[in-house]
């Protein structure tokens, strides 16, 4: 069997002895169980039923190797008690945002939570998620003792940060996720989004883009464009836009301070 396999196998194996500090599953008699019948076409949770879904919480795949693994991880719970949670409306491909939930084999024993398992077995990557606050403590957790175990000497991947202000690595990344590191410089509100932008030049350093809701979230807990001018961030997300150079910040939990 391959090393993959034989790890994967491993946390199967292992669900039923879950740690009520390790996960943050939470299920009761009514939480409906479903059949999981792999992934669809485009690499996401398709249920037997037909439904596909988001799980939430979880970076999307970043090529043919990630969604491979991702795929294959996932196979291994297909024959699992599995649970669903979900937690809001289709979204525009139609995938529902959720949390699949394996059900304990043992009255004593925790239930599992499967995007935590896909975390822990290096088949995804962690993305804070609105609609995951309630686990994005446990996810965080969970992927910072992978980079722990890979500066060891493990085989975990890990992200390294990149630094905000510099244009040839950060389009290097374009369409990953990555850990961008930068001090801002300044913070353009508009009415629809703001900006918070690495450099005064425009493409001479990323932005991260904030959506009005998030903004005036993120203003309500004291990060208002001033506080944050000059301040070094620490901000995880998918860099995109057309010159490669822009992260859009899905949750305030995904951006932190430095100094």
């Amino acid at each position: 069997m391959k090393p993959l396999l034989v790890a994967l196998a491993g946390l199967v194996a292992l669900a039923g002895g879950a740690r009520a500090d390790d996960y943050c599953a939470d299920i009761s008699t009514e939480t409906p169980a479903v059949t999981l019948a792999g992934v669809d076409a485009h690499g996401d949770p398709l249920l037997a039923d037909g439904r596909r879904l988001r799980l939430v919480g979880l970076a999307p795949r970043q090529g043919a190797a990630e969604a491979a693994r991702f795929a294959t991880a996932l196979a291994l719970w297909r024959d699992h008690d599995l649970r669903l949670v979900l937690l809001g409306e289709p979204d525009r491909w139609g995938r529902l945002p959720a949390r699949l939930v394996v059900a304990p084999d043992t009255p004593d024993a925790q239930p599992l939570d499967l995007a935590i398992a896909l975390v822990r077995a290096g088949a995804a990557w962690h993305l804070p998620d609105p609609a995951s606050n309630v686990c994005d403590m446990a996810l965080r957790t969970t992927e910072a003792a992978i980079a722990a175990s890979a500066r060891t000497g493990g085989t975990a991947p890990q992200a390294g940060a990149v630094d905000g202000h510099d244009v040839a690595a950060l389009k290097a990344q374009a369409g990953r996720i990555v850990v961008l590191e930068g001090r801002v410089a300044s913070v353009g509100e508009r009415p629809q989004r703001s900006y918070l932008n690495f450099s005064r030049r425009r493409g001479a350093g990323a932005s991260i883009v904030v959506s009005r809701r998030l903004w005036r979230e993120m203003q309500e807990a004291g990060w208002t464009a001033k506080a944050l001018t000059g301040k070094r961030v620490r901000v995880r997300g998918v860099l995109g836009g057309q010159d490669g150079l822009a992260l859009e910040l899905t949750a305030r939990a995904a951006m932190e301070l430095i100094d």
